[in-house]
């Protein structure tokens, strides 16, 4: 730093050049013998010594300021600096992206019908008229919707098809274990099998019976089926029978079909 460029440095600088031209008074006085005039020269040179320490301090404290102001200035700038690298790659990023929109050619996507879209949205949702910007943005986003309900829906229908898959799986395993239950019982009943069939067939109705019998009213036959299976079980003390014309029976139910329900 130049002597011009502070005041308080050069006022530094002008008191220590007036205490040093002292000085050389004092030690010229000193030398030829003129000790009145020293000790003028010594007060002196005490006040000029106070004038150099007070034009210090001040020169010390404008050093202090302008490093202060330096390194405010240096802030700044550097504060400057991040906006303007900050600026260049927000100004890259955009023409990035502006190339990739120029650049774009198109690709073709199946949307919803115009008719479909606006039979299934009301006119002020629509954006605008037919072509315009607007409407092709609502168009694509109640296209989007519909796609995502559709996913959601897969997702649904497949975490169904799994919790199914695992019922099955668990029901499958549950009646390959009843296998060796059965198995088992079956191992059992043998015994009981061989005693059973030792003796003869349970007798049963004969042909002409049954057909007899099927033409019964529900009570009826339910009587005459519990009285037969009695004289089978116990060989005697009940008798039952059918007595009549089959032929007769068998066109009187089907004159009883022929009948229309009254409601």
């Amino acid at each position: 730093l130049g002597g011009g460029a502070v005041p308080e440095l050069k006022s530094f600088l002008s008191s220590t050049a007036d205490l040093k031209a002292l000085a050389d008074k004092i030690l010229a006085s000193k030398r030829s013998g003129d000790n009145s005039a020293a000790k003028g020269l010594v007060r002196d040179g005490m006040v000029q010594l106070c004038a150099v320490k007070a034009a210090h301090r001040g020169a010390h404290e404008a050093a202090e300021e302008l490093l202060q102001r330096a390194e405010d200035e240096r802030l700044r700038t550097d504060a400057v600096s991040q906006q303007l690298q900050n600026l260049q790659y927000q100004k890259h990023h955009l023409n990035k992206e502006l190339h990739v929109c120029l650049t774009y050619q198109g690709t073709q996507i199946d949307v919803i019908s115009e008719s479909e879209f606006e039979a299934a949205v009301p006119e002020s949702e629509r954006g605008g008229p037919r072509g315009s910007h607007g409407y092709e943005l609502a168009r694509l986003t109640f296209e989007m919707q519909k796609r995502e309900d559709q996913v959601k829906a897969f997702k649904s229908q497949k975490i169904r098809k799994t919790l199914f898959e695992q019922k099955l799986a668990s029901q499958r395993k549950f009646l390959d274990s009843i296998h060796g239950h059965l198995d088992t019982i079956a191992k059992a009943a043998e015994p009981l099998l061989k005693e059973f069939s030792k003796g003869e067939a349970a007798p049963s109705l004969e042909a002409s019976g049954v057909a007899a019998a099927s033409f019964l009213p529900a009570p009826l036959y339910a009587v005459y089926m519990q009285a037969f299976a009695y004289q089978q079980g116990f060989e005697g003390g009940v008798a039952a029978a059918i007595v009549g014309d089959v032929r007769e029976a068998e066109a009187y139910a089907k004159a009883q079909a022929a009948v229309p329900e009254t409601p």
